[in-house]
């Protein structure tokens, strides 16, 4: 794991966004395994800024919870057509997405799973981190999972947004597990924001351990991560 600390989150942006611009100029129709939440959203539009970059690059969405529509205003869905989608101008035909709704998970894990196995390995993957040490919907466990999942969400994941628990049964996600994580050719691994600074402590240990998610990124050949001071 390449670790850059930056003095701050337009640096931090700014830094992830030149790196995946140099990516995506050596390979313009790679697959980009997109995030949301606040921390990559100025990457997002930094790379806005140089959309011409992006004519050719295939978008597949990370993670969606479940509970809430696809249409609601908190979705990931929602997140990635105003942040990435719209401003890169990537349409439908180079996005893949996914259902969450209850009926459809079991066909929506098995095709996802399927074209990713046709399609990838993910050439790009964007992570966050959680205060848990979650990456993507992948939380502390006895054990993870390895291919594209439905997630049973942890009490701190869920915390800003009640609708996510007004189901009948405990709030969960869809997302691609640790193999598919762990399969990308490259990983941008982005650590900013407050509340996060004891699972970067955790992570700096280099132990490697399910209770930890994000700590099988040392496992990982080709992951840079980008620390802005707000996160240490």
């Amino acid at each position: 794991m390449n670790i850059t600390y930056l003095d701050s989150y337009a640096a931090l942006s700014e830094k992830a966004s030149s790196i995946i611009v140099q990516e995506v100029e050596a390979n313009p129709s790679l697959l980009f395994c997109a995030a949301t939440g606040g921390s990559p959203t100025g990457m997002y539009a930094e790379m806005a800024k140089k959309k011409e970059v992006f004519q050719q690059m295939r978008v597949i969405k990370m993670d969606e919870w479940g509970i809430i529509p696809l249409s609601h205003k908190d979705s990931c869905e929602t997140y990635l057509h105003q942040h990435l989608l719209g401003p890169l101008g990537i349409p439908t035909s180079r996005y893949t997405t996914f259902d969450t709704s209850p009926e459809m998970v079991e066909a929506e894990c098995k095709r996802i799973n399927e074209f990713i196995g046709v399609n990838g390995p993910l050439d790009i993957c964007i992570l966050g981190l959680g205060k848990n040490g979650h990456i993507a919907f992948n939380e502390p466990a006895e054990t993870l999972q390895p291919d594209f999942h439905k997630a049973i969400l942890a009490e701190s994941t869920i915390q800003h947004d009640p609708a996510l628990s007004a189901g009948s049964e405990p709030a969960y996600g869809l997302c691609v597990g640790m193999k598919g994580i762990m399969q990308s050719k490259k990983i941008i691994f982005l650590i900013t924001g407050k509340g996060k600074q004891d699972a970067l402590k955790r992570i700096l240990t280099k132990q490697i351990g399910s209770d930890c998610p994000a700590s099988f990124l040392w496992l990982h050949p080709n992951v840079e991560c980008l620390i802005d001071s707000s996160a240490v």
